[in-house]
């Protein structure tokens, strides 16, 4: 992995020997917030300061210390697809990489399933059909009925695998019907309610893949190395501060 990042670290000069204190930042400093020269009207407060050459390498060297102590980079890995998230991104950002990698790798399998239950569809629609042209008792309102049940039927398998791409899985549920229905429509209704049923089943077999594809992840943190770590700049900063006096 190659990354960098730049960060800006402030610690109050120590005073009398003392050691510096890089857990307790002195102020944020940003490019509008940095003057050439102190204003005219601010006083300055006088101290016993170390500021020789060798006293700022030694509060470098701490603060490279401090930062391969406690500094880690946190990056995100799905065993799966082998996917590594940026350092710094959220974990929904990474899941939601991982959930478009798996949504491609169950597509072939749904579009393999809906071919598979329209096929059991027509099937269905076929054997109707030669039982239709075989009774005597086929008349205007039966054939109504049965196309209405053959596009119901059509339609719920349609939302079902239409919602998985679109709102991931979302309407898998087979039809309810608790209607009456005439007696030589039994048969009809069996099927049909069989090939929804199975659909279903199947989709939320698929579902359950899905969510173990796109929900697995570990965490690694990358500590660092002292060669990790180039300080580019290095200043002494007059920081305004504000002084309560008690009358």
């Amino acid at each position: 992995m190659n990354h960098s990042e730049e960060h800006n670290h402030t610690a109050w000069l120590p005073e009398d020997g003392l050691a510096i204190d890089w857990d307790s930042p002195a102020t944020d400093i940003n490019k509008g917030s940095l003057a050439h020269e102190p204003d005219a009207g601010l006083s300055y407060e006088h101290g016993n300061y170390s500021t020789t050459r060798s006293d700022f390498d030694q509060y470098e060297a701490e603060l490279i210390d401090k930062l391969v102590r406690t500094d880690r980079l946190r990056v995100f890995y799905n065993p799966v697809f082998g996917l590594f998230s940026p350092p710094g991104d959220a974990l929904d950002e990474f899941l939601g990489r991982v959930a478009e990698a798996a949504l491609g790798r169950v597509e072939p399998e749904l579009k393999q399933l809906r071919n598979r239950f329209e096929l059991q569809l027509e099937q269905v629609r076929e054997a109707q059909a030669a039982k239709g042209f075989r009774s005597e008792s086929l008349n205007l309102d039966s054939f109504i009925s049965h196309k209405l049940h053959f596009f119901e039927s059509e339609s719920r398998l349609a939302d079902m695998f239409s919602t998985l791409a679109g709102a991931v899985f979302g309407t898998t549920q087979a039809r309810a019907r608790t209607d009456a229905f005439p007696r030589e429509e039994v048969e009809l209704h069996e099927d049909l309610a069989r090939i929804e049923q199975e659909a279903s089943e199947a989709l939320t077999a698929l579902y359950a893949e899905y969510l173990t594809l796109a929900n697995e992840y570990d965490v690694f943190e990358i500590g660092l190395q002292p060669d990790n770590i180039q300080v580019i700049r290095r200043m002494l900063l007059w920081v305004p501060t504000v002084v309560v006096s008690s009358q």
